[in-house]
């Protein structure tokens, strides 16, 4: 039995499967779609002991079993989809700027750039920060490095200078941590998977985490109340999406956010992508605003209606392309403007085919994303992989089902044959 249900475990995983690849294939022209990726894993393995008539104490381990294979979860992959031209006014396709690189939590000066860097890339960074850098505090963000560097004291940095920031058990960026290396580590690599220590021969971390008083938070880098978590840039990091504007089954409003840039303008002169959701502006703190609309002035004579990353531009009579107002009363948002607004892909909740709402933990950023107007941002799903995918969950589906025949063959003259008495 134990036989017939690891088979039976693979094949409902390879239907899983074979849904994710189908709905990858099935978007292929959704502008903006991430194709995802299924994870597997096994289920818990059981120890077997085997057992004496008698009170059990004489068990004897005969070793371990696994009871299958489980559908983990599906990953999305946000990196950056084709850009193609379109020449039409009212598309709109993001230039992502988070797609190389390890995604981690730094200390960022204010104004400095959180894009991937070379090694030579923090004296650049840190030229256009100006008085603004040295007015603000730094803050924990979400960055994208090419590479780590020890600095002053051990502690580890990105490419751009800026001291590495652990987490706590749920995912925070604690405040005044740092990551040092251990001197007394040997080996090469200082990060394994997800940012966990490497250790040497010797059983020497390659890194602690200490807190701002100086106390070690973790030793081994494995404490669940101080972690490095890191990510890579594709499947994990700040990401930027339009903001819409959209109402769930219980007929609330929310914010939800998107990468689909082919937009339209209804009778009321106002913007709205694919779906029917009124597409929103963000405010001066970065943030969207529910209450705004993108009104497309209808006296504006000039053929496109978005400049370079957005802005707003004027015909021959001063006549701006659009406004940015309050959706209940028209009248202009001071303050407000067309744009992006980038948050941790991994605090989303995927809604439809390209479109994700906001959980608890989602934290919205000020985007670095440039807006390429008359062009759209394609799928990013790979058309030849998915079919090759597709036909290795067939064959293996295949295979499992001619064990699971094997099995129930086995079984069957096990029942018909095991203890019977020829001749009788």
């Amino acid at each position: 039995m134990d036989g017939l249900g690891a088979v039976g475990s693979g094949m409902l995983a390879d239907e899983r499967m074979q849904q994710v690849i189908m709905n990858n294939i099935a978007n292929l022209s959704t502008p903006g779609y991430k194709q995802s990726t299924g994870e597997l894993m096994a289920f818990p393995q059981m120890l077997a002991e085997r057992y004496m008539l008698g009170d059990g104490q004489d068990a004897t381990a005969i070793g371990s079993m696994s009871d299958g294979t489980l559908f983990q979860e599906a990953v999305g992959n946000f990196s950056q989809g084709p850009i193609t031209p379109t020449n039409q006014p009212l598309d709109l396709a993001i230039q992502d700027p988070l797609n190389a690189g390890t995604a981690v939590y730094a200390l960022v000066p204010p104004g400095q750039s959180t894009l991937a860097g070379g090694a030579g890339a923090g004296a650049a960074g840190r030229a256009g920060t100006g008085a603004g850098g040295a007015a603000g505090a730094a803050q924990p963000q979400i960055v994208s490095t090419l590479s780590f560097v020890v600095g002053r004291g051990g502690v580890i940095e990105t490419s751009q200078g800026d001291p590495v920031v652990p987490v706590d058990a749920a995912g925070n960026p604690i405040a005044g941590a740092r990551v040092i290396k251990n001197p007394a580590f040997k080996g090469l690599e200082l990060f394994g998977d997800t940012g966990a220590p490497v250790v040497d021969v010797n059983g020497q971390p390659s890194y602690h985490i200490v807190g701002a008083n100086g106390q070690a938070l973790s030793t081994s880098g494995v404490s669940p109340e101080a972690t490095l978590r890191m990510a890579s840039a594709a499947t994990g990091g700040v990401h930027a999406f339009f903001a819409v504007l959209n109402v769930d089954a219980s007929n609330q409003t929310r914010v939800a956010l998107t990468r689909d840039g082919h937009f339209q303008v209804a009778s009321d002169h106002y913007l709205y992508d694919a779906t029917g959701q009124r597409v929103l502006a963000v405010g001066a703190n970065g943030q969207p605003l529910q209450n705004s609309a993108i009104y497309v002035n209808p006296a504006y004579s000039g053929q496109a209606i978005f400049g370079a990353n957005g802005v707003v531009l004027r015909d021959g009579q001063g006549n701006p392309s659009y406004e940015v107002v309050n959706a209940t009363t028209g009248r202009p948002l001071a303050g407000a403007a067309f744009g992006t607004v980038a948050v941790d892909v991994n605090s989303l909740q995927p809604l439809g085919q390209s479109d994700y709402v906001m959980t608890p933990t989602t934290q919205i950023q000020r985007s670095q994303a440039t807006i390429q107007a008359g062009a759209l941002e394609g799928s990013n799903t790979n058309s030849t992989q998915s079919m090759v995918d597709m036909l290795n969950v067939f064959r293996n589906y295949q295979a499992d089902q001619d064990s699971e025949q094997t099995i129930s063959q086995a079984m069957m003259q096990a029942a018909q044959q095991v203890g019977t008495v020829p001749g009788l």
